[in-house]
């Protein structure tokens, strides 16, 4: 007779992402946040846990764009994602992750984070406090004192609250599945709740508190956007790559410097395009990783790279694990080349690099010089490039 092998609990999480974003004047959950989409620096701050399954809830209309925010988070490969479309409350976004959970293969025995889109700064020291306290009540869940004061408003004027015991509940929220679960079904009114300690507490569950982390904060505003963006950077380390490349002329071929086709009567040798400015930056993306460089990657001697556009060598830089862990802040160009002109290329270049670095045009700089007559470049003979980028590793 076979023996049945028990189930043995494991993590999953929710992340909710499923809101208007009304007070920020646009979706912030899919704004810039320091070189990627705010929501991928959650779902990598959530997955500073052992999770095994995650689901993120959004509105319908932004499953696209949340389907490739997910593709340029760095989640590690035990992570299992799925999406799931949201409520018109947070209550009902997180029931729906739960029924995602459950047809992905989750056991009512596995433990489940319930966290908020929009808190990116989420800590691996909160996140250790809020596992270890799991059997201290039905759902465990991080406060942070009030050190304000408190009034309250109406018509008639103001009153002072005492603010003694009174504490300011964080995300993530911890609990069993099961818990979770019973709680919905249970109560008639679930999606009235604006938390899930609120939720639990309804049915009969016990509330348990773990010391939370005062720079968990939840964007709500452009101006936490900000505050967020320099927490974040003062907590990573500032990188620097630097890149060269140099090509000769060649005749019966385009010229293509930054993924755009130059007006010449020659082009440049290579096994690729030989666009030696796409060159130049994917040696300094990679070299801000210490990943080695494009010679490593793509061997000229492997014929699937012979005249492949690289435009899409930078793309597969950037999917690379090492690299999605990264956060680009800034590239600079310089380009050597005594003939063509390329003065009316430079924003063409300056904007396609951006939208393939993930940058705003304004952190991509792209100048052009010459080599005052001297050498082989100063002959018209072939183009060099150099370029420098500055990225932020999180520690």
């Amino acid at each position: 007779m076979k023996a049945v092998r028990a189930h043995r609990p494991s993590l999953a999480a929710i992340v909710v992402a499923a809101g208007s974003s009304t007070r920020f004047g646009g979706d912030k959950l899919l704004a810039p946040f320091v070189g990627k989409p705010l929501i991928c620096t959650t779902l990598e701050a959530v997955c500073q846990a052992p999770v095994r399954r995650l689901v993120l809830v959004c509105r319908l209309q932004d499953r696209a764009k949340m389907e490739k925010s997910v593709t340029q988070a760095a989640l590690p490969r035990r992570v299992h994602v799925f999406l799931a479309s949201g409520g018109p409350t947070r209550a009902e976004s997180v029931f729906c992750g739960l029924k995602t959970l459950a047809d992905n293969g989750t056991s009512d025995q596995d433990w489940v984070l319930v966290h908020d889109g929009a808190r990116p700064l989420v800590c691996r020291a909160l996140l250790k406090r809020l596992l270890a306290a799991r059997d201290a009540g039905d759902i465990v869940v991080p406060v942070i004192p009030v050190g304000d004061s408190l009034r309250r408003t109406s018509a008639g004027g103001t009153e002072t609250l005492d603010r003694r015991g009174v504490v300011a509940v964080q995300t993530p929220q911890f609990c069993r599945v099961a818990t979770l679960r019973s709680a919905y079904l249970n109560c008639a009114d679930s999606a009235s709740f604006g938390d899930e300690a609120a939720l639990i507490e309804s049915t009969g569950g016990r509330v348990a508190t773990v010391e939370g982390d005062a720079q968990n904060m939840k964007v709500t505003v452009p101006g936490d956007a900000e505050i967020a963006e320099a927490a974040f950077s003062a907590k990573a380390r500032t990188v620097v790559g630097f890149g060269y490349d140099v090509h000769r002329f060649v005749s019966g071929r385009p010229l293509i410097l930054g993924g755009i086709r130059i007006a010449s009567e020659r082009g440049l040798d290579g096994t690729s395009d030989a666009d030696v400015v796409m060159h130049a930056v994917m040696d300094a993306v990679l070299g801000c990783a210490g990943a080695g460089d494009i010679g490593g990657m793509f061997p000229s001697s492997d014929g699937q790279f012979v005249g492949i556009d690289s435009a899409v060598l930078l793309g597969r830089v950037m999917a690379d694990r090492r690299i999605r862990r990264l956060r680009i802040v800034s590239a600079d160009v310089t380009i050597v080349a005594e003939r063509p002109r390329l003065q009316n290329y430079q924003v063409p270049m300056q904007r396609r690099l951006a939208r393939l670095l993930g940058l705003r045009s304004t952190d991509v700089d792209v100048k052009v010089t010459g080599n005052d007559a001297i050498g082989w470049i100063g002959r018209g003979e072939g183009i060099a490039s150099l370029c420098v980028v500055t990225a932020l590793r999180p520690r």
